[in-house]
């Protein structure tokens, strides 16, 4: 990715899923450019865009609009396949907007500027750690939910301490349309996203919690011993 008077030169990925920053995505490399692509970004600093395209489909090159938002996503892992497909794992970095394309052959090859939410400023920070806050109280319960509910061993998990960057930890856990986490990620409002995943948890975590304490009696019941029978 190289910069040039604060912008970046981005390989852009369009495809019909949401990466958001924090977020883990694998993804399956078989079409040519983006071998190519791959490769040029291994050889590089592993990184391209993910743009959101809901008309993306194999073999066909669709252009996202400019101004049009999308994630930086680093390249963790890499399977090389045998006939030159690869899966690889990706984790989300940076928004971006593209700015212009510099190049459509093989790929997509565009100018992006990276951004950030808007600065908080006086009572704004204090809303946003409240909120912030709230929102890791009610993200721990919810990812406890889940563990008993598929009887898994509780675990402490490590939340990042940038606000910013925990509401997209818990949008990427929580949204699962690529519509809802695309307006999340093109927000520019750490107190707006917040207020918006926030509501989302507190539904959620009384339908796990409930979901998890039936599941515990179920097993409860099941492992009790049947009465014994005299004859």
């Amino acid at each position: 990715m190289k910069r040039t008077d604060g912008s970046a030169r981005l390989p852009i990925f369009p495809l019909p899923v949401v990466l958001v920053p924090e977020m883990t995505l694998p993804l399956h490399i078989f079409e040519p450019r983006y071998r190519v692509m791959l490769r040029h970004c291994l050889e590089g600093d592993r990184l391209f865009g993910l743009s959101y395209h809901s008309d993306a489909e194999v073999g066909r090159l669709v252009v996202p609009d400019l101004a049009s938002v999308g994630c930086a996503a680093r390249i963790l892992h890499v399977q090389p396949l045998a006939d030159g497909r690869a899966n690889i794992l990706t984790v989300g970095t940076n928004r971006y907007r593209i700015g212009r394309y510099l190049s459509h052959d093989p790929y997509l090859l565009a100018e992006v500027e990276f951004f950030e939410d808007a600065p908080l400023e006086g009572e704004e920070r204090e809303i946003v750690a409240a909120l912030l806050a709230q929102s890791v109280a009610y993200f721990s319960r919810f990812l406890r939910a889940l563990q008993l509910l598929h009887d898994l061993p509780e675990r402490p998990v490590a939340f990042p301490e940038n606000a910013e960057r925990l509401s997209f930890t818990i949008a990427a856990a929580v949204l699962q349309q690529p519509e809802e986490l695309q307006q999340v990620l093109e927000m520019v409002s750490t107190r707006a996203r917040l207020e918006l995943l926030l509501a989302r948890l507190e539904k959620l975590v009384q339908d796990y919690e409930h979901r998890a304490r039936t599941h515990a009696e179920a097993k409860r019941n099941g492992q009790r011993k049947p009465p014994s029978h005299v004859h």
